[in-house]
């Protein structure tokens, strides 16, 4: 064999092994986009959230719309609840979680479940409602991304058959002061008690609980901040409402 052909041959050889490495490290760069699949944090698109809550550390929001828009007694409902990065629509996958229903703070409606896994970081809950009135969500997360975690709990509401409300436009402002601390929780309230009593504001009836507790918690006042900017429907914004007054926060006579 002459030296050209060992040259051809060598040549050949070398561009064969560049080919290979090549072939290798683009099937590699595949591999680990396939790994990295799972943990994307995906959107949620167009979803629009009856109420979306932080966890009580703020790790995660979870935000909850039914099917239907108003549950009822006469059909299931389903509680389309999704876990997303905090301050986004953006989903976060990975999660694992209990959740259980209950009415009022009294018996339990659904659950709780044990602790269950959710890879695309949304799940749906069929609930069967046997009474009208104020539900609670209660939401428990213990890992993310399979990462254990502290205990983290997050607290949304339900109206179940829900009545007609009437709110007058103004009172978003108050909501919006009250939400950036310009008022304080007993103005806000009583102004609200006082509307509701002398029937300025209308909201389904609910029955007064005797509560000894006057601490408001943050997911209302929130709930009222994104109330008055639009973020969420009058139903949930009542539905806090609902709550205070069924654990005695809120008086009316």
């Amino acid at each position: 064999m002459n030296k050209l052909s060992v040259r051809i041959y060598n040549f050949t050889d070398k561009r064969i092994t560049d080919l290979i490495a090549v072939k290798q490290l683009t099937l590699l760069k595949f591999v680990y986009i396939l790994l990295l699949i799972p943990f994307v944090v995906y959107p949620a698109f167009a979803v629009e959230y009856d109420q979306i809550v932080s966890t009580s550390d703020g790790t995660l929001d979870v935000g909850i719309y039914t099917i239907p828009e108003v549950p009822n007694t006469s059909e299931p409902t389903k509680l389309k609840i999704s876990f997303l990065k905090p301050g986004t629509d953006r989903i976060q996958e990975h999660i694992d979680y209990r959740v259980y229903v209950t009415k009022d703070q009294g018996a339990f409606v659904f659950g709780p479940i044990r602790l269950t896994h959710t890879s695309p970081g949304h799940v749906t809950i069929p609930v069967i409602f046997s009474e009208n009135g104020l539900h609670l969500i209660h939401i428990e997360v213990e890992g993310i991304l399979f990462s254990p975690i502290p205990l983290e709990t997050a607290l949304l509401t339900v109206n179940v058959g829900q009545e007609e409300t009437s709110i007058p436009a103004w009172i978003k402002n108050n909501a919006e002061w009250w939400a950036d601390d310009l008022i304080d929780d007993s103005s806000f309230v009583t102004g609200l008690q006082w509307l509701i009593t002398n029937g300025i504001m209308t909201i389904p009836p609910t029955e007064q609980g005797t509560g000894s507790d006057d601490v408001i918690p943050s997911w209302i006042k929130n709930n009222a901040g994104w109330w008055a900017d639009g973020q969420i429907d009058d139903g949930s914004f009542v539905s806090g409402l609902q709550w205070l007054i069924s654990n005695g926060i809120m008086k009316i006579s």
